[in-house]
């Protein structure tokens, strides 16, 4: 397997502790930025595999920029205050049918 790119977006405790971990991995390459302007200049010469941020730090908007300009980013966003995890990616695993659509919704 070959080298992935983490680009971790925030400041929190959590995300921290999420760094440290994922920095362990040798096929990981971790980077760091605080500023909305550090990650348009580190996206800008080369788009991540992985883009994890602070929910409550970073702003969704910019997130999801950056998603729409990179279909193949996943991008996971942190919530230190609540303990969960929200997972987006523009990557298509497979197409809905109009019955799993249905159950999408009646289970959310």
């Amino acid at each position: 397997m070959s080298e992935r790119t983490v680009l971790l977006y925030g400041q929190s405790l959590l995300l921290s502790l999420v760094g440290t971990s994922l920095s362990q991995n040798a096929e990981l390459h971790v980077v760091r930025a605080v500023t909305p302007a550090e990650v348009d200049v580190l996206t800008a010469h080369a788009v991540p595999d992985v883009l994890v941020y602070d929910i409550s730090f970073a702003p969704d908007s910019h997130a999801l920029s950056l998603l729409f300009r990179n279909p193949r980013l996943l991008l996971i966003g942190l919530d230190p205050e609540t303990n969960r995890a929200v997972v987006l990616t523009g990557k298509q695993a497979h197409s809905l049918t109009l019955e799993q659509m249905r159950e999408i919704v009646e289970a959310s």
